[in-house]
C-alpha cells in the first residue's frame, strides 16, 4: 500500500491499537483461567476449534483459494504455527507465570528474521544481528534465576520459544510461497488444516465431560472462546485494517505493548514482578526494536503473536 492511500493515525486508529494491545497482551491470562478446568492440550485444541469455526462461519468462501500448489505450505502454517504452539503456550503457563510467557513470547519477530536469514536467505545487518543476539540474551537472563529454583522452571520456559520458532516458521513460510494470498484466506484455510487434528484430540479427550463435570466449565470455555475469537479472529480482522490505513510503523508498535499488558494482567493475578522480569522485558523489546526499525522492516505485530495473519507482511515489503 503506498504512503498516499493511508489515511494516518487518527482516533480511531489509537482506539484499535489500545484495543489489539489489551486483546492480545490479556492471551496468556485468559490461558490460565481455561487452565482451571481444561488440560494444557484442551486449552489449546479449544483455542483453535472456536477461532477456526468462527471464521468458517463468517469467512467460508476463502476455502476456494486452497489449490494443490499451496496446500502444503498452508498446512506447515496450520500445524507448525497454530496447532503446535497453541499447545506449548498454555503448557508453559501451569509451570511458570503468564505475563513471563508473555514476555518472551515477544521474542517471535528476532526468530522470524534469524529463521528467514538461515532457510530463506533474507538479508540482514548489523543492526539486526545486534538486535538478535540482545533479545536471545534477555530470555536467558529471564531462565537463568530458574535454574537455581528447579530445572522444571527452565524447561518450561523453553516452550513459549519454542512456540514462537514455530510462529517464526510460519512467517517465513507466507513470505516464501503464499504472497500472492490475501490475509483472510491464509487465516481460513490454516486453521481449517489445524481443526482437523484439534477436533480429533478434543474427541479422545473427552472435553466435553471434562467441561461438564467442572462446576466452572462453561466459566473456562468463556476465557478460551474470547481467547479464540476475539484474540485470534477478530483482532486479525483489526490489525489488518490498521496496517492498511496507518502502516507498518504504527502498526508494529503493538509489539511493544502486548508484554506490558501481560504483566500487568500477572500482576493482578498475585504474580510476582520484579527487577529481573523487568530488565528482561527491556532487553528483548529492545532486540525487537533494533530488528523492527531495519531499512526494509519486514516483521508486524501480527506476526509476534498472531501466525494466523502473517501474511500481513506484504503491506509493509
Amino acid at each position: 500500500m503506498s504512503e498516499s492511500t493511508k489515511e494516518g493515525v487518527t482516533w480511531f486508529s489509537w482506539t484499535l491499537f489500545i484495543v489489539l494491545a489489551l486483546t492480545w497482551g490479556s492471551s496468556f491470562i485468559l490461558m490460565k483461567r481455561g487452565l482451571l478446568t481444561f488440560s494444557p492440550v484442551q486449552v489449546g485444541m479449544l483455542r483453535v476449534t472456536l477461532a477456526g469455526g468462527f471464521l468458517l462461519l463468517t469467512s467460508f468462501k476463502q476455502l476456494s483459494a486452497l489449490t494443490r500448489k499451496n496446500a502444503l505450505p498452508l498446512a506447515v502454517v496450520g500445524i507448525i504455527s497454530v496447532f503446535i504452539p497453541y499447545i506449548l503456550f498454555p503448557m508453559a503457563v501451569t509451570k511458570i507465570d503468564s505475563g513471563l510467557v508473555g514476555i518472551l513470547n515477544s521474542l517471535v519477530p528476532l526468530f522470524t528474521l534469524l529463521i528467514g536469514v538461515i532457510w530463506f536467505r533474507t538479508t540482514v545487518t548489523w543492526r539486526s544481528v545486534l538486535g538478535i543476539g540482545l533479545g536471545l540474551a534477555g530470555a536467558v537472563w529471564l531462565l537463568i534465576p530458574g535454574v537455581e529454583i528447579e530445572v522444571a522452571f527452565v524447561l518450561f520456559g523453553v516452550l513459549p520459544i519454542v512456540a514462537g520458532v514455530g510462529y517464526a516458521i510460519g512467517v517465513n513460510t507466507v513470505n516464501r510461497y503464499l504472497k500472492e494470498m490475501h490475509p483472510l484466506e491464509v487465516t481460513t484455510c490454516s486453521l481449517a488444516f489445524a481443526m482437523g487434528p484439534a477436533l480429533v484430540v478434543l474427541f479422545v479427550t473427552d472435553t466435553v465431560g471434562v467441561m461438564m463435570a467442572s462446576p466452572i466449565g462453561w466459566q473456562s470455555l468463556g476465557y478460551i472462546a474470547i481467547l479464540g475469537i476475539a484474540g485470534t479472529s477478530m483482532a486479525n480482522y483489526a490489525f489488518n485494517h490498521l496496517i492498511r490505513t496507518t502502516g507498518s510503523l504504527f502498526s508494529s508498535s503493538v509489539t511493544y505493548a502486548i508484554p506490558v499488558v501481560a504483566l500487568f494482567w500477572g500482576f493482578l493475578d498475585g504474580e510476582v514482578i520484579g527487577w529481573v522480569e523487568i530488565a528482561g522485558m527491556l532487553m528483548i523489546l529492545t532486540g525487537v526494536w533494533l530488528v523492527n526499525t531495519r531499512k526494509r522492516a519486514l516483521l508486524t505485530t501480527t506476526q509476534a503473536l498472531e501466525p494466523e495473519a502473517v501474511s500481513n507482511t506484504r503491506s509493509k515489503t
